[in-house]
This record gives C-alpha cells, structure tokens and sequence, in this order.
C-alpha cells in the first residue's frame, strides 16, 4: 500500500490579526484572493480571504461549488447545506483546534488535500455531509504536528486518510467505497464504523504499529468490500463482514479481545491474537499464513478457524506483543495445515476434515496439548499427533474414511473410530503412568513400534501388523474387554520391564520376543492364528492368573520360567482351554488350576511329547474337562478332590485305580479305571459310563447331570454302596431319560441313603412304576430312604428284586 507523501509547507508564519469570519457567496468558481477594491463581488468581506497568508477564523463556504486550488489556511471551516468545497490541487490547513462543520460535501481531489496543521491541535469534523477524498489524494496531519481528528460525521472514498502523525477518534464513518483508501493513523479510536463497500478496499496502515482502541466500535467489510488490517494492534468492539465481503490480516497485525462475526483471511502473512477473541465467524488461514499468539489467547464463540494451504497456528516468536503465547480453543479449528509449537488447551474441536490428498493433513507439533474436547480427523482428512497430548476428559477419534496418525503420546482419556476410520501408531506412546488412556476404537500399529507406559484401557481393538512391537518403556498394564491382535514377526517386548495383560491378546507372533521381561497375564491370551504364538519371558517369570486359550490348529508355547508348573510338577492357577496345542516347559503330575481339553487334535505337551501322561491327581483347586471327542490316557493311579469332568463323546482313562477324595466327578463320556473306582466324599453324577467297579463309602451319586437333567448313570463293572454313601434319584416322567437311573453290568450291593426327589412340576399317578437300580445280581437294602411322600394322597412305595430297586406310586399318604 502506498502512503502518500505530505508536501505542506510547514513554517509558514501568518501575520498577528483580529480573527474574522470569511464567507463564500458567489456561485462556482477558485478560492482565490479578490481585487483590493472589492471589485470581485464573491467575498461578502474583503480584503481578508482564506489565502496562504492569512488566518481567518471561520470559512464559510455557501452558493458553491467552490474549488480550493492553492495553499489556504483556516482554523474553522463550515460547508451550507447542498453546498460544495472541491480541494485541488493545493490544500486547505486548519490551524491549531478548530471544527469542520459539514452540511454538504467535501470533495479532496489530487493534491495536497486538506491538512490538519495545529501542533497537538484537535480537529472535530461534524456535520450531515459527506468528506469524499479521491485517488492520489489526502485527509491528513502535517508531519510532527501530533494533531487529532474526531469524526462524528462521513468520511468515504480513496486516497489517504491519517498520514502525518494524525491521531484519529472515529464516531461516525469512514468507508472506503472506490479503489483503496489507505488510513494510517498515529492512533485510532473507534466507537463508530470503519468500512470498505461497493468492491473498495480499506487498508489499515500502520507503519509504527498503530494501536486501535475499538472498544464500542465497528470495523466491517460489506459485500464487494475489503479490509485489510495491517500491521498494529486492534482491540476490542467488532469485525464483521457480509455478503463476499473480507477482512485480510496482514504483516502482524494484533487482534486483541475483540469479536469477529464475519469472515477474516490470513495468506502468506501473519498475524497475532491477544486475550480473548469471540469468534463468531470465520478466520481463515491459508496459503502459508501464520496466526500466532501473543500471550495467553482465548478463542471463544461460536465459530471456526479454517485452516489450509499450509496454514499454521503458532507460539509467538516476533518482537510483536508478548513472546512464548498459548491457546485455549473453546470452538472449532478445522481443515489441513498445522498447529506447532503452540501449548494448546483445546475445549472445543480440532477437525481435520479436508479430503485433498496433497492438503489433508492436519499436525499438531511440538506443543504440549490439553485435550478436554475433540480431537478428530473426518471426511478424509488426517489428523498427525508430533506432540504430547493430556487427553483426560477428551476423545481423539477417526471417523470413516478418516486417519489419525499417533506419532506423540497420548495420556488419559479416549481414542475412538467409527465406520472405516483408523487410529495409526507411528512410534507413538501411551501413557497411563498419571491417567489411563482408553482405546474404544480401532488402533493399528502397522511397521511402526506402539510405546506403553503405565496403564492402557483397551476397550476396542489394537492391531499389531508388518513387524510391528508394543515396547514397553515402564511397567505397564493393559486393561479393558477388548482385544489386542498380533500377527506373524509381532511382537511385545520390554527388556526386563514387566508387562500385565489384564485384556485379551490373540493371534500369533511374541510376548517376550528377544527382548524379554517379566510377563503376569490375568486376562486372556489366545492363540487362534495357523502360527504360533509364544509367551516367552526368558530368565525372568511368567505367571498366569488368567486364561491362556488355544484354539484348534492353534499352538500357544510357553518359554522360559513359567511361575505356574513348580519343579515337582504341580501346575497352579490359572485356566487352560485347549483345543490346538499348548506346548509348556515341562510335565503336569498334579493339577491345581482348570484345564479344558476340547476336541481329538486338544494336547499339552512337555515341550514335544504328552505334559499330561504323568498326571496322578487333581487337587481341590483344581478343574479338569475333557469335551468334544477328547481322549486322555495317563500312566499312574488318579486321585481328585477337585472338580473332574468328562464330557459326552469324550473318554478319561487312568493306569491304575480312581479315588475321589472330594469335589465333584461329572461323567457323560466314559472314566475308565482297571484298578476300579472309589468315592470317599463328594459327588459322582452324570449321564455316561464308569467302566470300573465302583465303591462309595461317603459320598453322592446321582444319576443324570442335575436334579433338571436325570438320566442314566452306566457302571461296567461292581456297584458298592456302603453306610455312609447316597444316592440321588430325580424322577421327572415316566418315560426313559427323565428319570434317574443306576444301570450297573455286575452286582449291586446297597446300604446308605437313598434320597427321592421329584422335579420340573411332575407329578406321578398311582400305579406308576420307576426302575431306578439294576444289576446283575443285587444285595442289602437301603439303610434309609428320603422323599417317599408325594403328597397328601399318595407316596412311594421302595421295592427290592434280585436285581433291581422299583420305586412303585401307591395311594395314601405316608
């Protein structure tokens, strides 16, 4: 912008007079000096004329037009109504403090313009009328004359407004309606509008870095019209735009505590924010602008800040305002460019949402972020996090089709997807040492390491891909009831600092890898891919409180010291579900935590041969299954006082003999034991085969699965019951399978209790008749019997047979 260059003469001295009223009442014509002998009839009083050396205290001009066109000095000017002071080429001076009143127009043409001369004078312009000043002209101050302009009036147009240290008080209007009006105050106050219409362009120039003290004011861009703000600071009162209007921020301009309701464009310039901005509009930053700020910066309001073409927010770094400055965004900072080195409180939402494969990036870089709103990437935008963000009571999501890339860390509060959006580590951290982060969304570490430190909520997925690793940097728990995945060359490592799972982990690849630490699993690990996966904690331990899960085709190895198998080979807690391969460090003699071996192809091994061959005894912490057509042979006696379960279809067969000290036997496959079987306490129950011969000295067998599900119980082999032994018989119908029922191929010999309990609402007719023993052949009776009363009309009746106990309904009561 061009500032237009005074060419007053200062100086010049004006003779000491009484002061005296001139008046202009001749039609068109030059402000000129009239013949001494009044001849010119234009003056109403002559010979004293506003010339350039005289000093005339009111000018009046009426019955123009008049032109002024040489060097005239006044030091109070008025315009009539309808009436019209054309300036050029020369100027008008108002010397010293004086008042323009102008009913009619003003027009500065080229030229020197009109000049206020007074040192420290203050001029008012007031008035209806309009000051119009053209091209290459000026309304201005002479240069170190400190003089003030209040404008309560209009002042329009082009040219050059303010030049020559001219301090300014606007209360009315200034509105650059036609090419560029350049203002260049020393200082500005505005309480009234400054304005650019109809396709004008104001320019603010401020070559000392003038201040505007806008508070009560207006400065706005209607449509067609444009503002430019250069550099000096604006506080306070208003910026507003309408239509295609705009407000250009340029060579650091300071915005400081104002409110913005229209649209502000910073390009390839830069600008500065103070103290709290209301946006309510738009501020645009684009095409390599930078928005920096100064202090502490509130961004309030309802509006947004648009960033693209590498436009960037920032710390400030200029000698303009305070150095360092942060932000607390309370709205939305959206599209592509970057926010760097800028310590950022974001309450709001910062969305990069611009889809433009060569611009749609959004970063945040280098500057510590608070997050208590939104950090987001939408609409195919990428949002990269370079920074360290406390996201505590904040959400960094994706939304579909979107990426956010996670190359910082990332504390506290939530990490989300939705649809197709994924969140990407590249190097990134999360840090649960102070506050957990949670992902509830889809996280990929695909060729780049993921860092842990401290506790990590997983509520969604982790995906780890292409060689990629969870490092981790301190002691770190990974929580929640979602799933990390690994893949084949994954791994998790932490060079000797522990790691808990309390989540799942599943697939395949290394927990331990190369670089081991101690490992503690209260959670679920799975193996479930076609490659092994391995736990492997090297010389330090591995304890499972969890789950470890194999399924079928699967292999889960364990190496290294496995806390859980003692030296003795007592394995102790946690569970095992095993439908592939479990491959552990050495062999099981006795169980005391829950193994499930589901499936033909389910096996432990010891690391390449059967763990379980050895296995004499199930403790009462322990919990053996056997499901799905599984088979187990072991070499030694059984014993168990836990819970020992056979499942339909499957078969648990031992060297010796079977002793049930406690706990619970369930059998719907088939227990074989060639040494025979004997029930000390606890309970044998099921719909299955015992295929030894059995003998219960104190505890309950029943015959089906539940008092819901009675059914047969087959022994291949001798039945005992001795004084302290029960048995339980559900009868629930009459038919086959809703009863309990004691099928034995050898004798029967029988004492104890026998206890009868009806079931799902059945209720039996007299005449019906239950067979709840058989035998081949069938001694002793029971010593008591419990549960004969049916109701009041009827009960059971027990009956013995060489071979067989019949319950028979008889009426009456008992």
């Amino acid at each position: 912008m061009t500032v237009l260059a005074l060419s007053v003469l200062l100086g010049m001295a004006t003779p000491a007079r009484s002061q005296v009223t001139s008046t202009w009442t001749g039609g068109a014509g030059n402000w000129q000096p009239c013949p001494q002998q009044g001849g010119d009839a234009l003056w109403n009083t002559c010979p004293y004329y506003p010339g350039a050396s005289e000093n005339n205290d009111t000018a009046i001009i009426q019955g123009g037009p008049v032109t002024a066109n040489g060097g005239s000095f006044v030091a109070n000017l008025s315009v009539a109504a309808a009436d019209t002071l054309i300036i050029t080429p020369g100027y008008v001076a108002i010397s010293g403090s004086g008042t323009i009143t102008n009913n009619g127009s003003i027009n500065v043409g080229p030229g020197n313009g009109l000049i206020l001369n007074g040192t420290d004078a203050t001029v008012t312009l007031n008035g209806s009328g309009i000051v119009t000043v053209e091209s290459s002209a000026q309304f201005a101050g002479s240069p170190g004359g400190g003089a003030t302009l209040i404008n309560q009036s209009t002042i329009q147009g082009q040219g050059a407004l303010g030049i020559g240290e001219l301090a300014i008080n606007n209360q009315g209007v200034i509105n650059a309606n036609s090419g560029t009006f350049s203002v260049q105050p020393a200082s500005m106050t505005n309480t009234g509008t400054l304005e650019a219409s109809s396709g004008g362009t104001l320019a603010l120039v401020n070559g000392t870095e003038t201040s505007y003290n806008n508070t009560g004011g207006t400065i706005q861009a209607l449509s067609g019209g444009i503002v430019q703000l250069d550099d000096g600071t604006y506080t306070g009162g208003t910026l507003t735009t309408t239509g295609t209007g705009v407000i250009q921020l340029s060579a650091d301009a300071v915005l400081n505590s104002l409110t913005n309701t229209g649209t502000l464009q910073l390009s390839g310039n830069s600008a500065l924010l103070q103290g709290t901005v209301t946006n309510n509009g738009t501020i645009e930053v684009q095409s390599s602008g930078q928005l920096f700020m100064s202090g502490n910066v509130t961004l309030a309001g309802s509006g947004s800040v648009n960033l693209s073409s590498s436009g960037e927010l920032e710390a400030n770094f200029t000698s303009v305002g305070l150095s360092g400055g942060t932000l607390t965004n309370e709205q939305l900072i959206q599209g592509s460019g970057e926010i760097y080195g800028l310590p950022l409180t974001n309450q709001g939402t910062i969305n990069a949402n611009i889809s433009n494969i060569s611009d749609n990036t959004l970063s945040l870089v280098n500057g510590a972020t608070t997050n208590t709103g939104t950090l987001e990437a939408s609409s195919g935008g990428i949002l990269d996090i370079f920074t360290t963000v406390t996201n505590t009571g904040g959400t960094i999501e994706a939304l579909t089709g979107s990426t956010v890339y996670l190359t910082g860390t990332v504390s506290g509060g939530t990490l989300t997807t939705s649809g197709t959006g994924t969140i990407q580590s590249e190097n990134g951290t999360l840090n649960g040492t102070v506050n957990t982060p949670t992902n509830a969304g889809t996280l990929d570490s695909d060729g780049y390491n993921l860092y842990f430190e401290g506790t990590v909520n997983n509520t969604g997925t982790i995906a780890l891909s292409n060689g990629a690793c969870i490092v981790v940097n301190q002691p770190s728990t990974l929580t929640g009831s979602g799933a990390l995945t690994m893949a084949t060359g994954t791994c998790i490592y932490g060079q000797g600092t522990p790691f808990t799972n309390a989540s799942t982990i599943e697939g395949s690849g290394s927990i331990g890898d190369s670089n081991p630490m101690p490992i503690t699993n209260t959670g679920t690990i799975l193996a479930n891919s076609s490659s092994a996966l391995t736990v492997n904690s090297g010389s330090y331990e591995f304890t499972n409180n969890g789950t470890l899960t194999v399924n079928s085709g699967s292999t889960l190895t364990v190496e290294g010291l496995f806390s859980n198998l003692s030296g003795a080979g007592t394995l102790t807690g946690g569970t095992y579900n095993v439908t592939g391969t479990l491959a552990i460090p050495a062999s099981i003699v006795s169980n005391a935590a829950s193994i499930t071996l589901t499936g033909t192809s389910a096996e432990i091994l010891n690391p390449n041969s059967n763990a379980l061959t050895g296995l004499s005894s199930n403790t009462k912490k322990g919990t053996l299954t056997l499901a799905s057509g599984q088979s187990l042979t072991t070499g030694p006696a059984f014993s168990t006082a836990g819970k020992t379960t056979v499942e339909a279809a499957s078969s648990f067969t031992v060297g010796g003999s079977y002793t049930q000290t406690a706990g619970t036997t369930t059998v719907d496959g088939t227990i074989t034991a060639p040494s025979g079987m004997t029930l000390q306490k606890g309970s044998l129950l099921g719909q299955g085969t015992v295929a030894a011969s059995v003998t219960s000295s104190g505890a309950t067998v029943t015959a089906g699965d539940s008092s819901k599900k009675p059914g047969t119980l087959t022994i291949t082999g001798t039945y005992t019951q001795q004084s302290k032994g029960t048995l339980d018989i559900y009868v629930g119908g009459t038919a086959a399978g809703t009863f309990g029922d004691l099928a034995v191929s050898n004798g029967v010999s029988l004492g104890g209790t026998l206890t009868i309990k009806l079931v799902n609402k059945f209720v039996p007719a007299v005449g019906d008749s239950f067979t709840i023993v058989t035998g081949s052949t069938l001694s002793g009776t029971f010593a008591t019997v419990n549960g004969t009363s049916i109701n009041s009309s009827e009960h059971f009746e027990v009956n013995y047979t060489s071979t067989a106990v019949t319950l028979t309904v008889v009426s009456g009561a008992e």
